[in-house]
């Protein structure tokens, strides 16, 4: 055991090495400090190193608050490749209120990687007869400039063959190297194959996708070198022996990035002979100076190389002024054309001659017959062909990509050897040969009907053997272009889009949520298409007619003609064979509390208070409650975190919903595995990227804290011992685990190589869902986040995000938008008319997803909208709150109607008159649903539904079930009636706006980016001591950019009238740009809670007013003051939606401007009103005879209190046949009954 060295005064001095930084209060991740007893160690280190194989110092420090002197142990503990020293436990001595310190250093071994690393110190010690330990943590990143990985893919360089007449597609070419030349400098040649960024330069090649303008193509991405100064040329070569066949004609477009303002790159063709030195740039061959952001198509002739071997060179170079910024530089599918290639055949064919029936598949009343025409390259060109009557509709092969290319594409370096078609049984069956850089390998493809669908399938034969960092399989399947313009896609959790532009859509659960989408077509049959596996994603290319799910590996793809996509997903409901999994029947139908934050004891107490307002059909997920806090030092999750409370708090508010018979889930997560957690290793738990690097995983910004992504094969010996703990400790009745329903099942690789599909990383989800379930015991519904539908028969639902088409903004919310342009979209239950009746998805969205940088109260969770949107899928309505007036209101309203709905299946929907935003939907067993999205209102059977309205009917056994959000006198109003319960309410205003409204009298630039503003308040209403004016100087997005300061900030005591102060701020040097502008949006909070007073005027949703801008202004591209502009008064919007005026409100047996719910109780009548903290009482007038219980004519009422009390039985006041109440804020109920 080596000894150290006790005392301050004895530290080692040490020379402290350029790579390491001390940072004592500077951290990201938690501080590295930790206290056991009397000892607080903290660990001093560096926050980034660069060096491999450098000792790097780290210090221990330990602090003694005790009255006697302490001996222990230090022990340095690092992860993978890092080595510390010391090695082993170092032993301490401290004196009694006194401090030490012990030096250690650290050091990365070769294969370390540019990520996140940990250094553990555990202090072992003995305190008054205690064994204790600290253990504090320090986490530091690495950016090493280069680390070569631990093993490499090794390609050979050698020139590729192309024969007469053939096309080679040079982007998919495997082989190929980068020359970066610095200008000044001896070029460097990178390796074989190599994609990145270069180290010193940043100069960088990719090759992926580009969308110009709407329009997408394969690229080769390059951006010149431009780091530190280091300016300089970067091309990209590809080893070639050209045919003697000519013309040789190199094809591509050209196009620059639609971001900046680049002066432009030169595009250069070049060609180097085969022998030239590496690093020599070839003869140039063509060149042009482009700046354009949209493909400029170009040729170059290389006919004068014919028979030559040569290295082909694309280039792009900064251009004559060397200036790099914002170069990034496409070249859009380099192809080489060498002499007369074959052309394909028309498309569509024009007779059947040469084709083959597949079968017949029922098209609503019509027979279907699919045919086959086989192509030069079997399966992959074949065209299929829809007949339905009079109608037809094609589709033209399949795009398979392998090895990063296509194969169904003539130009690709895979070379097609040949193509035999096999008998198969029905249907038709071919096989492919292949012959590729690794090898040989058949791709077989076989397309057959059954159940009124087409099937299609590929999958590999004879593959080659892996190999570490790459192996062969099927990395895309995906249908070819159709036959006719499309007008309509639906997709997702549920969006209908009518002629879209070129758009992709990702595999999630924000997006393509299905694994099946729809599309009509112009004069066609509609198709459903859909797959067993998980997509990648659905492109759309409109101008290529390009519609399809894109798919990895050996699925199984079906093709669904239908006479409209609702008829289609009925089908696709029956033959994908998914089932219910065990814990949907419980799910089913429940109200959900989504709670993100508050302490276990008050909430336990909100929750009861739920319970006694009657919210029991529902169920709990508590997410903030793990050890060290939300997301964070995962997968360490037990004991529950004691900052909100003890275990047995915890205990207890499982506890009251158990006792309810609500079912109660627990946050949990398996996706982000932190640094500074127990176990974490690259090496051992993390997936990599191909490209050999550690997939990073969620950003916790609040911490500055990176995870990385879990191995889906590692996720078991961490998931299992907590779910062991939370069982013996907390039992609760439910589980939710976070974005294994919202992220797609992913591909990935181990450090060593290994590859591992997403079809096992869905697999292994599934599997734990069902463990947890059987588990937890009594079928406990397993929940996740926002919900896509490769999960289905394993898990039972999610709260689901279901997010709009549109036009984005530029804050934080803008990727919650689908940004698509199109001519018109709208929310509809795509998912759900597949998958309602055994996959549980509740509510419409976590709030500001959903709204998507829109006003909450119009647009979020507790909205119109938001309700609407609830009402249309059948989900039963989640709320983020335990207790509240708008969460007792929205499960009153919803409650009945989505138990109604539960376990029943969408029939068909209808679009009234074409218009997307008017749907009404029919459900098994006769429901009907009615629901305005549109601005105008809309009159269905007897209700007029406003914009955001809705109108629901549904027959059960014991009677029908409705509810709805209708216009009635004028006014908006909602009502949900069921055998049992009628809810009425007018919309009185109990928690409106307070009459406190802000202008700016004067405004003053003060110069150097100052300026002052003079402020009034007009407090109308009392403004209450003790709280805070706040002055936002935000982004057309609401984003806080800076903040103006009003003295003094604080009212010190209750202020009434005219309020004056003077406001002051500096707009930050990078905002003082000509001709901007900086929305001032302003409001009052209270220090300690962070509520904000609802104020009167332009509320932007958020409680702040909008009251102008703050305009930098500008002369001839200068700056030149600062200015003000007040904002017109706008009407508050949400006054449209509400009863400002408290008109009474005839509602058949109710008529009142408030709200309340009636219950039969034996012969008793029971009326509740929402809760309300204020506003005054408001009357309700029962019309005894129109309620459909029969009840006797009650003679007295008692009044029950919101402790539970009853008070004394006074006579009930009635006029003729109506029974008049006026209801006290103050109480809970009333019972009107006859005395006994």
């Amino acid at each position: 055991m080596a000894t150290g060295v006790a005392g301050t005064a004895s530290v080692v001095r040490m020379a402290w090495v350029v790579c390491m930084v001390i940072a004592a209060n500077a951290y990201a991740y938690n501080p590295p400090v930790d206290t056991a007893g009397p000892l607080t160690v903290r660990i001093e280190g560096p926050e980034e190193v660069s060096q491999l194989e450098t000792p790097v110092p780290v210090r221990v420090v330990l602090q003694n608050k005790g009255e006697a002197a302490i001996r222990g142990t230090i022990e340095l503990k690092v992860i993978d490749r890092w080595r510390a020293a010391p090695s082993g436990p170092v032993e301490f001595k401290v004196g009694a209120k006194g401090s030490a310190t012990q030096e250690f250093t650290i050091s990365a071994g070769k294969g370390t990687y540019s990520a996140h690393y940990p250094v553990h110190a555990h202090v072992r010690f003995q305190s008054e007869g205690q064994s204790l330990v600290a253990h504090p943590i320090r986490v530091f990143q690495t950016k090493f400039e280069s680390a070569p990985p631990a093993s490499s893919v090794s390609l050979a360089w050698e020139p590729f063959s192309i024969r007469d007449g053939g096309q080679l597609a040079l982007w998919q070419l495997p082989f190929h190297r980068s020359v970066v030349e610095i200008f000044g400098q001896k070029p460097q040649t990178m390796p074989v194959g190599w994609q990145g960024a270069e180290a010193q330069s940043q100069g960088s090649l990719h090759i992926q996708d580009v969308a110009l303008a709407g329009e997408h193509r394969e690229a080769v991405l390059i951006h010149p070198p431009w780091a530190k100064g280091r300016v300089g040329t970067l091309a990209v070569e590809y080893p070639l022996q050209l045919p003697t066949a000519k013309p040789i004609v190199l094809e591509f477009a050209n196009g620059m990035t639609p971001d900046g303002q680049s002066d432009g790159v030169t595009f250069r063709v070049r060609v180097a002979p085969w022998d030239a030195p590496a690093g020599t740039l070839g003869e140039v061959a063509w060149e042009r100076h482009s700046a354009a952001k949209t493909w400029q198509p170009a040729k170059a002739d290389l006919s004068r190389f014919a028979g030559q071997k040569v290295r082909l060179q694309l280039e792009s170079h900064p251009g004559p002024k060397n200036n790099t910024g914002w170069d990034q530089s496409y070249w859009a599918e380099p192809t080489l054309v060498c002499g007369t290639p074959p052309q394909p055949a028309p498309f569509p064919p024009a007779k059947d001659d040469g084709s083959r029936v597949l079968g017949k598949v029922r098209c609503g009343e019509k027979d279907c017959t699919v045919r086959l025409w086989p192509g030069e390259r079997g399966a992959l060109d074949a065209v299929v062909g829809f007949t339905c009557g009079d109608q037809r509709l094609f589709f033209r092969g399949f795009e398979v990509r392998v090895l990063g290319a296509r194969l169904d594409d003539p130009r690709s370096p895979i070379v097609l050897e040949k193509v035999q078609e096999e008998p198969g049984g029905d249907g038709y069956q071919a096989r492919h040969r292949f012959r590729s850089a690794m090898g040989t390998f058949d791709v077989v493809g076989r397309l057959w009907t059954e159940r009124d669908v087409l099937r299609v399938k590929f999958h590999l034969e004879n593959a080659p053997k892996p190999q570490p960092w790459r192996v062969v399989y099927l990395e895309d399947v995906a249908a070819g272009p159709w036959s006719r313009p499309i007008v309509h896609v639906y997709a997702g959790p549920g969006n209908v889009i009518r002629r879209p532009e070129a758009f992709d859509l990702s595999f999630d659960g924000h997006r393509l949520a299905t694994s099946f989408v729809g599309l009509d077509f112009e004069e066609g049959p509609s198709m459903v298409q859909g797959s067993d596996l998980p997509p990648t994603q659905f492109r759309f290319q409109p101008e290529e007619k390009h519609a399809s799910l894109h798919v990895g590996h050996e699925g199984t793809l079906t093709l669904i003609p239908a006479r409209n996509v609702w008829d289609g997903a009925r089908v696709w409901r029956d033959v994908n064979d998914l089932k219910a999994s065990g814990g949907v029947e419980k799910a089913a139908g429940r109200f959900a509390f989504d709670l993100w934050g508050g302490h276990y004891g008050p909430s336990a107490e909100a929750l009861g208070h739920s319970v006694r307002y009657g919210l029991t059909d529902s169920m709990v997920v508590w997410h903030n409650w793990q050890r060290w806090g939300y997301d964070y030092r995962l997968p360490e999750i037990v004991p529950p975190n004691p900052a909100l409370g003890s275990t047995e708090d915890m205990k207890r508010l499982i506890g009251i919903c158990r006792e309810a018979g609500v079912p109660f889930a627990l946050h949990d997560n398996y996706i982000d595995f932190y640094p500074n957690a127990e176990g974490f290793s690259y090496e051992r738990e993390i997936a990599f990227h191909e490209r050999q690097t550690p997939v990073r995983a969620w950003l916790n910004e609040g911490r500055g804290a990176q995870s990385y992504r879990y191995r889906a094969d590692r996720i078991e010996p961490y998931l299992r011992p907590n779910l062991q703990w939370i069982r013996e400790h907390l039992a609760p009745t439910a589980y939710f685990i976070d974005v294994w329903s919202s992220a797609s099942p992913y591909d990935y690789w181990t450090a060593d190589g290994q590859f591992f599909s997403k079809v096992y990383t869905r697999d292994v989800w599934r599997k734990e869902f069902a463990w947890i379930r059987e588990f937890l015991g009594n079928q406990a519904p397993q929940i996740s986040e926002s919900g896509h539908d490769q999960l289905i028969g394993y898990l039972d639902g999610a709260q689901t995000n279901h997010l709009r088409v549109g036009q984005p903004g530029t804050g934080r919310d803008a990727w919650t938008v689908w940004n698509i342009r199109c001519e018109d979209a709208e929310r509809t239950p795509w998912f759900d008319a597949a998958h309602h009746d055994r996959f549980i998805l509740h509510g419409a969205g976590y709030s500001s997803r959903y709204q998507g940088g829109l006003d909450a109260r119009l647009h979020g969770i507790f909205s119109d909208d938001y309700i609407a949107t609830e009402v249309l899928t059948g989900h039963p309505g989640m709320a983020p709150s335990p207790f509240g007036r708008d969460v007792v209101r929205k499960y009153w309203l919803l409650s009945d109607l989505m138990r109604a709905l539960a376990m029943k299946r969408i029939e068909t929907v209808e679009y009234a008159d074409g218009d997307l935003h008017r749907q009404h939907v029919r459900w098994s067993g006769g429901g009907e649903v009615w629901v305005n999205r549109g601005q105008r209102d809309w009159d269905v059977t007897d209700a007029v539904l406003p914009a955001f309205g809705f109108l629901a009917r549904v027959p059960t056994d014991q009677g029908v079930v409705g509810a709805s959000v209708v216009r009635r006198d004028g006014v908006i109003v909602e009502m949900a009636r069921s055998p049992d319960r009628l809810y009425v309410n007018g919309r009185h205003m109990v928690d409106g706006p307070l009459a406190i409204g802000l202008a700016v009298e004067k405004s003053e630039d003060l110069g150097e980016r100052r300026f002052r503003m003079d402020l009034r308040w007009q407090a109308d209403a009392p403004i209450p001591a003790g709280w805070t004016a706040f002055l936002h100087l935000v982004d057309p997005e609401g984003e806080i950019l800076f903040q103006a300061s009003q003295q003094p900030s604080t009212f010190e005591r209750e202020e009434r009238g005219a309020v004056r102060a003077a406001a002051s701020s500096v707009i930050p040097e990078d905002l003082m740009q000509p001709g901007a502008k900086y929305e001032l949006r302003a409001g009052i909070y209270h220090r300690a809670s962070g509520e904000r007073l609802p104020l009167a005027g332009n509320d932007d949703g958020d409680r702040r007013l909008r009251i102008g801008h703050i305009e930098v202004k500008a002369d001839g591209g200068r700056a030149t003051g600062i200015g003000w502009k007040p904002l017109e008064p706008q009407p508050d919007p949400i006054l449209a939606r509400m009863n400002p005026e408290g008109r009474p409100i005839a509602f058949g047996p109710v008529t009142t401007p408030g709200a309340c719910r009636l219950t039969r109780d034996g012969d008793c009548l029971v009326v509740t009103g929402l809760p309300q903290t204020g506003g005054g009482k408001f009357p309700v007038a029962i019309h005894w005879s129109d309620l459909p219980w029969g009840l006797p004519v009650p003679t007295q009422v008692k009044a029950v209190a919101a402790d539970g009390s009853l008070s004394a039985a006074e006579p009930v006041r009635r006029e003729g046949g109506v029974v008049r109440l006026t209801y006290e804020p103050s109480m809970f109920q009333y019972r009107l009954e006859r005395s006994r």
